[in-house]
């Protein structure tokens, strides 16, 4: 009879001790693969409704976050701009508006709108023209002064082919200050390949080197210069096989202020404007009469591209934004990292970060993973700005960063990814079947694996959360 017993206490307790030791020991399988094991990891899976933590290694570790340092600075962003802040870019002028003519100078001051592109700013050239202006007696002056002149955040390294993920930041800025390079394919080997760029600007004097081979190795390389007087010389060099499709390249630009003017002058011209003198930097002569006002899509909209496609101009254009808003102009990269550290240390998030920018490209960067489960935590339960926050994730497999990670059929796993030379992180929030969510975050550091195993493992590790309610 004891035996009986003894057979059905066992029956009862087992599936409940086993399915608590299937999901950790799923999970710990997964995390003592031999190349995790040369390097630092951080996991933590937690409850969004009631905090419980289903997992958890290394979890107060501070490691090297890459874009997972988007999620807190889109959270920072919602908190304190709200969702429907807007960007403005002010037009106004100098001196008197006699007729169809500006006797002074127009002047454009911008206050560091992340998505200004070729679309906007034709619309503002319109817009001065259709106000019955065809004439400007000055200069265009570029204000760009509610941003400081530091184009980068200090411990960024970057490369010598201006790459467009290293954009640097600028109250007045143009296509993420980045300029897109189209290259054609010859028809046949006598003819030459076909250079565009996009905007067509006279910031850019294009030099074409390419020629057209029928074999041995074909590539493109583009070189960036400065140019005498201002603006840069794109030298695009070497060899085109015929009937190939086309490539895009994007590069950075050197000078937001002169990108954003030089193109602007030219589009100004196209509308039917003229502007008499040239184009200077700096803060006009008062008193200013406004023309008109550009405002951007609301920051819900823009924090959604940073997020999806993981924008580092943007990010960091958002940060320096919290800091002259919050603070005072000149938004700086200090100022804005102040008002996020303020934020999390007045959510009771202390003494888990140490930040160095905002779009996580800088390796200086240090958080947890119990932090950034944190937030998500935070913004699953925030109102304001909460689901705009986890609307802005990408969803795997779908769309975004995520597009190539597919965890099977309509499972909408939203995270933000992260990838550096040796960092990989993932970090988002799971929907369990029974209709609790999960946020988790998961951040591996100088593995020696590559990116792609490390992706491999994380997706793993993904697909083992839906085990996770079975854990008592």
């Amino acid at each position: 009879m004891k035996e009986v017993v003894l057979f059905l206490v066992l029956a009862i307790a087992l599936p409940f001790s086993a399915m608590a030791d299937s999901f950790e020991s799923k999970i710990d399988k997964i995390l003592n693969n031999p190349c995790l094991k040369r390097g630092k990891i951080c996991m933590v899976v937690k409850s969004m409704e009631t905090g419980k933590v289903y997992y958890q290694r290394n979890p107060d570790e501070q490691m090297i976050p890459a874009s997972n340092m988007k999620i807190i600075t889109a959270a920072a962003a919602l908190s304190k701009l709200k969702p429907w802040y807007k960007f403005s870019t002010i037009v106004s002028h100098t001196g008197e508006k006699r007729g169809d003519t500006i006797t002074g100078d127009l002047v454009v001051s911008g206050r560091g709108d992340p998505h200004l592109v070729s679309e906007d700013m034709w619309m503002m050239a319109n817009e001065i023209r259709k106000r019955g202006i065809k004439q400007i007696k000055g200069s265009l002056v570029m204000d760009d002064g509610f941003f400081d002149a530091e184009p980068f955040p200090a411990g960024w390294k970057l490369s010598s082919i201006h790459k467009s993920y290293e954009a640097p930041t600028g109250a007045l800025s143009l296509n993420f200050n980045t300029v897109t390079v189209m290259v054609y394919p010859p028809d046949n080997s006598s003819s030459k390949p076909v250079v565009a760029i996009d905007p067509q600007t006279p910031y850019f004097t294009v030099v074409n080197h390419l020629s057209p081979t029928s074999g041995g190795r074909a590539f493109v390389a583009i070189r960036l210069k400065p140019r005498p007087g201002g603006g840069e010389i794109l030298e695009v060099i070497g060899r085109v096989r015929p009937g190939k499709i086309e490539r895009v390249y994007y590069r950075a630009v050197t000078s937001p202020v002169q990108y954003f003017g030089l193109t602007f002058l030219e589009m100004l011209q196209n509308a039917g404007v003229t502007v008499g003198g040239g184009i200077t930097r700096g803060q006009a002569a008062q008193p200013l009469k406004r023309i008109f006002v550009h405002s951007s899509r609301p920051l819900l909209n823009q924090v959604v591209d940073m997020n999806k496609f993981s924008n580092n101009f943007m990010a960091e254009q958002l940060l320096k934004t919290l800091g002259a808003e919050e603070i005072s102009s000149p938004g700086t990269v200090g100022k804005g990292i102040s008002i996020v550290e303020e934020l999390l240390r007045s959510w009771g998030f202390s003494n888990r970060f140490h930040l160095s920018d905002g779009s996580g490209l800088s390796k200086s960067n240090r958080v947890t993973c119990s932090l950034l489960t944190d937030v998500l935590g935070r913004m699953f339960k925030e109102w304001d700005g909460g689901p705009e926050f986890i609307s802005s994730l990408s969803v795997m497999g779908k769309d975004g960063s995520a597009r190539k990670r597919d965890m099977g059929p309509s499972k909408p796993i939203r995270v933000k990814t992260g990838t550096l030379d040796g960092v990989s992180s993932l970090s988002g929030y799971y929907p369990l079947k029974n209709g609790e969510v999960l946020g988790f975050s998961i951040i591996f550091n100088y593995l020696p694996c590559g990116n792609g195993m490390e992706h491999h493992l994380q997706n793993r590790l993904v697909l083992e959360l839906e085990t996770a309610h079975d854990t008592k």
